[in-house]
């Protein structure tokens, strides 16, 4: 049993180092661009005078694309962190859902990048599969009402632009030498589990867990802690790190 643990942690592992070599290798790329950009100017300045607007048009669309795989917004000037908040509120766009960011980081923490990818990939994802399980939730309650006759099917109707889910809300604060990072999603169906975790909905019992896990174990390294609860329908996720 334990040996399954540990191999389903290396997976873990090996998933969450892949994910962080991509937003690692995009942000590079958008920092060479922002380094050349001097370059580029030039270049689109001599095809502008010599009227090749197409080219132009062309070359704009190139130098951009490591831009729009991060959305080119800078939420904290740490690389690994805006990154990570790019990809996962470009995620919940695909999947409908808003993603409101509130961030203020020191730029030099001590907290290595691969620690606040642990940390911040785990909360927004686990935010971003809640959202989904809440979303099924509502769909179903709206079958329900529906089949239950005109009236309820009327109702449904006219409370149609309540159906839209709340944001996802992310802050990330320091207070003298402790970084707070609270991630929080609607939810109606969570319930408090064994030590401080919580049960889940996931078919995969065994598995689910080890994003916590992994946060929890990043979090001693810095003196932190996870802590998690449901208040006011919402489902709130703290971690607290200290760096030097």
């Amino acid at each position: 049993m334990k040996q399954k643990s540990y191999k389903k942690e290396a997976e873990k592992v090996k998933l969450l180092s892949g994910q962080y070599e991509q937003l690692q290798r995009a942000w590079s790329e958008n920092a060479m661009l922002f380094h050349d950009m001097e370059n580029h100017l030039q270049t689109i300045r001599h095809l502008a005078e010599e009227g090749r607007d197409e080219e132009i048009c062309r070359y704009i669309a190139r130098i951009s694309r490591p831009v729009e795989k991060l959305l080119g917004v800078c939420w904290t000037g740490v690389g690994i962190v805006d990154a990570v908040l790019n990809a996962k509120k470009q995620l919940a766009a695909e999947r409908g859902y808003e993603m409101d960011i509130n961030a203020q980081l020191p730029v030099n923490t001590g907290i290595e990048d691969d620690d606040f990818c642990t940390v911040l990939t785990n909360l927004l994802d686990n935010a971003i599969e809640s959202m989904d399980r809440e979303s099924k939730g509502r769909e179903s309650r709206d079958r329900t009402r529906q089949a239950q006759g005109g009236k309820a099917r009327q109702r449904g109707q006219e409370s149609g632009e309540e159906k839209r889910l709340p944001p996802i809300q992310v802050s990330l604060r320091h207070i003298h030498h402790f970084l707070v990072i609270h991630v929080s999603n609607p939810c109606t169906e969570e319930k408090a589990g064994r030590k401080g975790l919580f049960a889940t909905a996931k078919g995969d019992r065994q598995r689910h867990g080890w994003g916590l896990k992994s946060v929890q174990r990043t979090l001693q390294k810095y003196n932190g802690s996870l802590s998690l609860e449901v208040t006011e329908g919402r489902f709130v996720a703290s971690a607290i790190m200290f760096f030097n």
